[in-house]
């Protein structure tokens, strides 16, 4: 099981090269030969990068929807628009497709930097912007107490802390 960790200011080329961290490589050393699944995040303005096998989980799971009921296909359709294989090239780098970076708002014109976060068995590649926007900068009416007591509870629905 992959437990991706750590945070990553990277710069991505005019062609729409990301440099890859040397320290998420190292934490991929067993599954980066099988290469990686670029996509859209569905709750976020980011992309999200999968090592095949999890991606292969995911698929799984898609595979489990009815090709019946149009909600499903919706979802399906919604969900893998997009996504493409990648390869870390023998620089250490990704090609982003151009859609998921305008998707996430990634301009390598104005401002070539990223940020790159290990999140379990994936990682988010953020705009610096909207990074900025939706994690760091913390509403005034939002409580991480809060979130974290209700996210408990929806792991271990009864319990009080």
């Amino acid at each position: 099981m992959l437990n991706l960790l750590g945070e990553y200011t990277c710069k991505i080329d005019a062609k729409g090269r990301l440099m890859f961290p040397a320290r998420l490589r190292k934490q991929l050393d067993g599954v980066l030969h099988h290469g990686l699944v670029v996509n859209r995040d569905i709750f976020e303005g980011c992309l999200v990068i999968y090592p095949q096998p999890e991606w292969d989980k995911v698929n799984r799971e898609m595979s489990r929807l009815s090709r019946y009921n149009r909600k499903h296909q919706l979802f399906q359709r919604k969900f893998m628009k997009g996504s493409t294989h990648v390869e870390l090239d023998g620089s250490g780098r990704i090609n982003l497709p151009a859609l998921l970076m305008e998707h996430a708002g990634i301009h390598v014109k104005k401002d070539n930097e990223v940020i790159v976060s290990g999140l379990g068995e994936k990682i988010e590649v953020w705009s610096k912007a909207s990074y900025s926007k939706s994690v760091l900068d913390d509403a005034e009416d939002f409580d991480f107490g809060d979130l974290a007591e209700d996210v408990r509870q929806d792991l271990e629905p009864g319990s009080e802390n």
